[in-house]
């Protein structure tokens, strides 16, 4: 057999280490086209020289999966998810198609081993993604570069907060969840509005833990509490709660629709340079909200 020419090997070695990115979608596939559509698209980023990041971007469409875009030419709001450890980013599409009715684009990157601290800027190439889409991309003219916040579940808020802190997004929303010990000393730097959303009954992220880090989250920040909400009812299951033996004491689907009314009534208000929503947000039916 003759050997491969040299360059082709070389050719050969850097695709296996790269990996091939798929191409960039001009539109999405329908997730539910009633009574608005929503769509999604994957992305892959390029990160750090030979990895590749999946990244689902949920959006308001038409009947064809194609982003709807404001009327009067401004760009639309969006928000980086963070999905909770082990848990899948579509584990979430329920709340990021909630937020997209409401005229969000919401951005999912996926985390090696499912877990968001083993690539903790996987979050900011998502961002990247939303603010420098490639050419002829749905996403090109789409989204305010200056209306991006981050969000996460569980071990996902962790990492939301990190980046937060860094300072690339414009507001910060922790699910279930807290920043890092190892950055408290840099918590009271934190320069954007902040949402802590806690479920009553969550056995995985105690109230009390809960409540004591929120309330060392600088002004303006906002500690909002859902009764009878548990841990893995901020996903599309709290399958994990039953047999756990932590009982939520609020309808799933109760639970979602509140969760998504509180942040979204979070974002519509942080990302107008409006504060927190708070007020709007004591409207949400099951919460009790704290301002610290």
């Amino acid at each position: 057999m003759t050997p491969a020419p040299a360059p082709l090997v070389l050719l050969s070695l850097w695709l296996v280490l790269s990996g091939c990115a798929l191409p960039a979608p001009e539109s999405g596939q329908l997730l539910r086209s009633e009574p608005t559509p929503i769509a999604e698209a994957l992305f892959q980023v390029r990160a750090r020289h030979t990895d590749l990041v999946p990244v689902r971007v949920v959006f308001p469409s038409d009947d064809q999966g194609r982003p709807v875009r404001p009327s009067e030419g401004s760009r639309l709001p969006a928000l980086v998810f963070l999905h909770g450890g082990f848990v899948a980013p579509e584990d979430y599409l329920w709340l990021a198609e909630a937020l997209a009715s409401r005229g969000f684009v919401v951005a999912l990157p996926s985390h090696p081993l499912g877990l968001a601290l083993s690539a903790t800027d996987n979050g900011r190439f998502a961002r990247e993604l939303l603010t420098s889409p490639p050419e002829g991309s749905l996403l090109q003219g789409l989204v305010d570069p200056a209306r991006i916040a981050v969000a996460g579940h569980s071990l996902g808020g962790v990492v939301a907060s990190k980046l937060a802190l860094d300072g690339d997004f414009a507001a910060l929303a922790l699910l279930a969840s807290y920043p890092d010990s190892a950055d408290a000393g840099r918590v009271p730097s934190l320069a954007v509005p902040s949402l802590s959303l806690a479920g009553e009954l969550d056995c995985t992220a105690p109230l009390p833990r809960v409540s004591d880090e929120a309330s060392r989250l600088p002004p303006p920040s906002v500690f909002a509490v859902l009764q009878g909400v548990t841990h893995y009812q901020f996903t599309v299951s709290d399958r994990k709660d039953v047999t756990g033996g932590c009982t939520p004491a609020t309808p799933l689907d109760v639970a979602h629709e509140r969760i998504a009314e509180v942040l979204s009534r979070f974002l519509l208000a942080a990302l107008a340079g409006r504060g927190t929503g708070a007020d709007d947000i004591r409207q949400v039916p099951g919460t009790e909200v704290t301002v610290p």
